[in-house]
């Protein structure tokens, strides 16, 4: 059972680069499906390329639309930007060629492209390019390593592994929508970009209003990862039939691996190819598996002449392969079909990974060389489809055979005509341990495996020449020359990466150092300020204080000034009163002094008064 939290992201992640590239399949796919994270990293001052894939020439005038996104994306910010100038619905296979120019030439470590199971084709299309092109070429993949692929949506919703938190951009990202006023004419391109991101925002927190939705992805893990498995991961849930363009039979050899077979007939079934299964029994158990063709050796009679019943059996005009211990990816017929129809050959076939109980890795592939396959095989058997009356004219396997009997075959097959390579990872070759894998039980480097090659080149003497030796010898030099070269300059590279990540843990060192002097300092003035704050609100208050005291002295003051006015007033009064006074003490002792007052005090004493 699936977690909740395994399905969807519930926070949001933080999506960056150094240099990031955008793949747009048209004139606007680059801020309706991304351009929350373009306006991002512009803002941040990071490196920017954007490249359109089609002139977007059947929903207006192309050069109006490349206009249009040239105005859209000065809204974000400043950018570079290219026109592959491709038409409408007509991506080329070219298209691969020149992302492959464009990426070597910036080298970025982030990429945004459309999800290969956008339902437009331009969209898909400019998807499974640069997919195919990431698989096929190892030089590109070295030079690209450590980059990240974030595959986004327009008209498909995927099924995300990233939720990017747009909020602070959303505004300016609709703005930028806006500067495509042709294609707001059909559509309301900003009300729908609007609608996904707020809902893009459901499952994260309250702060998040609106979001862009990724499936991330390493460079490693996308070239060994079919289209199919990718188209899987993304959410592709379309049950659309696939249409036969080709009437193939599968065979499939087994002998006692019974739960491997099953393994094996459900990835068949899984392309959803309308192909015939034909599956070999070769002196085992006779193993249960419905809905197949069953072929029954009641003895073993070997590898070769197990798949040469089977190829007799069939009843279709095509043969695809695949042993019981390996599978096929959901698009491999598919894609094969496709190949033979468009493209007249002997043979064709597509890439393989090989599974190891600890590794998947990248052993065979490469287009089509006679010379060196007459060296060595770098076809696996299970990547291949052939006609069957090519098969049965050669005779089929050798049954002398029981190791490298595709080998021989595919020489004898190769005299007939070329062999189409389709640079696409459709097969997984499993090695697994105790199950009785031949690859395992004879690996390359034993004696058994030593014998067997030379078997092959006794067979083939008459073709295998010196010069062929020497052709193919020459190439692989060149080949490995390249390598070591290619390897050297990565060397060199990642020298200079081991010296600037030392320098940059030092200078991260001294940095945190520093930060932590400034944090103690920032600490000290804190405190310092926290201090003077309480001293300010000491002298706030004291201030409030005094100018209470200062209200009250004031009013002292007045009072004394009015007494002071008060007091002068009566001393003034009180020496005109003692004026009076002395003028009244005057006059009395006058009268005192006079005969009068004398004559008056001897009467009142006569009368008794005295």
């Amino acid at each position: 059972m699936t977690v909740e939290a395994d399905a969807i992201p519930y926070e949001p992640s933080r999506l960056r680069g150094e240099r990031l590239l955008v793949l747009a399949p048209h004139p606007d796919d680059e801020v309706i499906g991304c351009g929350g994270v373009v306006a991002q990293h512009i803002r941040e001052g990071r490196s920017v390329r954007v490249v359109v894939a089609t002139d977007g020439a059947q929903a207006g005038n192309a050069a109006a639309r490349e206009e249009e996104s040239r105005r859209a994306l000065a809204v974000l910010g400043s950018a570079e930007i290219t026109f592959l100038g491709y038409p409408d619905r007509q991506l080329s296979s070219n298209v691969g060629d020149r992302l492959a120019d464009i990426l070597r030439d910036y080298k970025p470590d982030l990429i945004l492209a459309p999800s290969p199971i956008e339902i437009h084709p331009d969209h898909s299309a400019l998807a499974i390019a640069f997919c195919e092109l990431i698989q096929r070429d190892t030089t590109l993949f070295a030079e690209l390593a450590v980059a990240r692929v974030a595959f986004y949506e327009v008209g498909q919703p995927v099924r995300p592994n990233a939720i990017v938190d747009i909020t602070d951009v959303a505004e300016t990202k609709y703005e930028a929508i806006a500067a495509h006023a042709s294609q707001l004419q059909f559509r309301d391109y900003i009300a729908f970009t609007r609608g996904l991101n707020a809902y893009r925002a459901m499952t994260m927190p309250p702060e998040v209003k609106f979001a862009e939705a990724y499936w991330v992805v390493g460079l490693p893990e996308l070239r060994t990862t079919s289209i199919a498995a990718l188209q899987q991961q993304l959410g592709n849930a379309r049950t659309i039939e696939v249409q036969a363009t080709l009437p193939v039979s599968v065979i499939v050899r087994t002998k006692n691996r019974p739960a491997l077979l099953r393994e094996a007939v459900e990835s068949i079934r899984a392309t959803r190819y309308p192909c015939e299964i034909v599956v070999v029994n070769d002196g085992g158990e006779r193993p249960s598996v419905d809905d197949v063709k069953l072929i029954e050796h009641e003895t073993s009679r070997g590898r070769s002449e197990a798949m040469n019943s089977g190829v007799r059996a069939a009843a279709n005009e095509f043969i695809a392969f695949l042993d019981d211990d390996d599978l096929y990816y959901a698009d491999h017929l598919a894609t094969l079909a496709r190949a033979a129809t468009s493209l007249n050959a002997t043979a064709w076939y597509s890439d393989a990974i090989d599974a190891f109980p600890d590794a998947r890795l990248r052993l065979f592939g490469g287009d089509f060389d006679r010379d060196l396959l007459l060296a060595d095989n770098y076809i696996p058997l299970p990547t291949l489809l052939v006609r069957r009356a090519d098969f049965l004219d050669l005779g089929g396997f050798d049954r002398d055979f029981d190791l490298f009997e595709d080998w021989d075959f595919l020489i004898r097959l190769s005299r007939r005509g070329d062999f189409v390579h389709v640079p696409r990872v459709t097969v997984e070759i499993r090695h697994i341990e105790g199950a009785g894998s031949i690859t395992m039980a004879t690996p390359e480097g034993s004696t058994q495996f030593r014998d067997a090659k030379k078997k092959v080149w006794a067979k083939h003497a008459s073709l295998v020449t010196q010069d062929i030796f020497a052709n193919a010898l020459e190439r692989q030099k060149k080949r490995i020359g390249e390598l070591q070269s290619e390897l050297a300059t990565q060397s060199g590279t990642a020298h200079h990466l081991t010296t600037d990540v030392t320098r940059l843990e030092r200078e991260k060192h001294e940095l945190i150092a520093n930060i932590q002097s400034l944090s103690q300092q920032a600490t000290d003035h804190v405190m310092r300020m926290r201090e003077l704050e309480g001293v300010d609100l000491a002298l706030r208050q004291s201030q409030a204080e005094n100018e209470h005291k200062a209200v009250q002295l004031a009013g002292l003051k007045q009072q004394n000034d009015e007494l002071r006015g008060a007091f002068t007033e009566t001393q003034t009064s009180v020496q005109a009163l003692y004026a009076e006074i002395h003028r009244l003490q005057g006059l009395l002792d006058m009268i005192y002094a006079s005969r009068t007052w004398k004559l008056h005090t001897i009467v009142q004493k006569v009368k008794g008064r005295a």
